[in-house]
């Protein structure tokens, strides 16, 4: 491998390892703001088999009307789905970069 291909390389690989890095951080603030969402939600939906069932479910309605999107189950899974995904890329870009001598 020339010089240029070895500097093209690495500069491809830093770009790479950036950007997952940086929507990897996206999807976790993300799934950290849906998981405390649905904590409170889950904490409510307990009290409605409690003692404190009267006017449980009416205090819930307004947390699920003010719950982020991101709380959709189908979205949370694609979500992690992704993440997944962005792991893997990261394990395999830093392989790369311990291969070029930049780790």
């Amino acid at each position: 491998m020339s010089d240029q291909e070895q500097d093209d390389a690495i500069l491809r690989i830093v770009k790479l390892r950036s950007e997952a890095k940086k929507r990897r951080t996206l999807l976790e603030s993300e799934l950290t703001t849906a998981g405390q969402s649905l904590w409170e939600i889950g904490r409510s939906l307990k009290a409605i088999s409690g003692p404190e069932f009267i006017g449980a479910a009416a205090a819930i309605l307004p947390q699920i009307d003010k719950a982020p999107d991101i709380c959709e189950l189908n979205r949370i899974r694609t979500m992690l789905e992704e993440l997944k995904k962005l792991e893997a890329t990261l394990i395999q870009l830093k392989r790369s970069a311990t291969d070029l001598g930049i780790d």
